[in-house]
This record gives structure tokens, sequence and C-alpha cells, in this order.
């Protein structure tokens, strides 16, 4: 899967969780390109070319994105790119974005009203109209409060989403996870392998459990 992540952030260097959310972007080899006022609209456009899942990166904004985001593609998907040419049909879109706000605001009768989902539905309209699929928003809610064990579940999650059909079925996450600990297991050396060995050992008893609970349900659906 070659991902393609447009990060709009006016002040990202100093954004821990757009630095964090680079680490695991590079973890699955994803291409992470920050938005700046400096780009070439050709360069830009091959670049959406090559890639089969696009990723706009942005903290929500008086409910959008920042501005540098609206600039750049009001310059880079021309009429002529998106619709004659159609240089972005058949790719996917989607959507992460971050914010301070709690997620059960994002609700009728809540602090904000409007679901995420209905706020962020400019973006979806635009992918109709380019032909791409669109793929449900992942969205980070609090970053700064989370402890270390959501983090490190966000950061999974986060790389599943880059890299793993939308929305990802339990299975497919189960392979996902198991790929990289086997990765992971290659590249360490001593106690560390011997750690992740037992971890991986551990994981595929619990897969044999889930396999024969799964073939115990399926039985018991067939007798109904």
């Amino acid at each position: 899967m070659r991902t393609l992540i447009i990060v709009a952030h006016p002040e990202l260097a100093s954004s821990g969780t757009q630095q964090f959310l680079r680490r695991g972007a590079e973890l699955v080899a994803a291409d992470w390109q920050p938005l700046s006022t400096d780009f070439n609209v050709a360069t830009e456009q091959v670049k959406l070319r090559a890639a089969e899942r696009i990723i706009w990166q942005f903290p929500l904004y008086w409910y959008s994105a920042p501005a540098i985001l609206k600039a750049w593609q009001d310059q880079v998907l021309t009429s002529k790119f998106v619709l004659h040419e159609q240089g972005l049909a058949g790719k996917e879109l989607g959507i992460v974005v971050t914010t301070d706000t709690k997620a059960s605001d994002y609700q009728s009768g809540a602090a904000e009203q409007f679901t995420l989902a209905e706020l962020l539905r400019p973006y979806q309209a635009l992918a109709n109209k380019a032909g791409l699929h669109w793929l449900p928003p992942f969205v980070i809610n609090q970053f700064r409060y989370q402890t270390e064990s959501q983090q490190q579940a966000l950061l999974i999650a986060y790389q599943q989403y880059l890299t793993l059909p939308q929305p990802a079925t339990f299975t497919q996450r189960q392979h996902w996870f198991a790929q990289q600990l086997q990765q992971m297991i290659t590249n360490a050396t001593g106690e560390r392998k011997a750690q992740l060995v037992l971890v991986e050992q551990q994981l595929a008893a619990k897969q044999d459990e889930l396999e024969e609970l799964r073939w115990t349900i399926e039985q018991m659906r067939g007798d109904d």
C-alpha cells in the first residue's frame, strides 16, 4: 500500500501529537509530507498520482482544516487534474484529524452540537466528485491526556489505518500485528529477541483458542 500523508499543521515542529504520529508513519514506510507555502504544483500532482491511499492530516481549527491545506487544495486540485485527467480516480482518501475536545462533545445536544462526520462532510463531497473512495475518518481526541498504554494503542491503530483495508476486520488487524511482531523478532537480538518470541508463542496460543471458539459458534449456528 503506497500511502501519502499530507500533513497540514502551521506549527508542526512544536506539535507533540504530530511528532508521535510521524514515528508511526515511518515504521510502516508511509510517505510523510508536511505542507508549506512553497510547493510546485506539478510535483504535488505526481505524488498524488503515485499514491494508492491519500491521507489529509490536520488539527481541527474552527471546525475545519488549517488554511494551509485549503491553499494547497486550491492550487493543486485543478479541474484539469481532478476532473478531465481523472488524476485521483480510484484512489482512497482518508482524514486524520486531531482535536483537544472530548469525543462525547461532538454529537447532537452536546457542547459542539454536530458530529465530526458532519463537520468533515465537505471532504467527503470532494472525494465523491474526484472519484476517490472515502475512508472512515480517523479521529484523535485529547492526545495530551492519554496514558502511555492509550498512546501505544493509538499508534497501532494509526499504523493500521495507513496500511490496512478500511474498515479493517479483526482478522486483518490480527494478521497485521503478527507480521509486525515477526519483523521485530527478525531485527532483535539477545534477551529482547527471546522476549518477543515468547510473546509470539502466547499470541499463537490465543489464536488457536479463537479459531476453536469460532468453529464452535459456526457449529451452533448450523444446528439452529
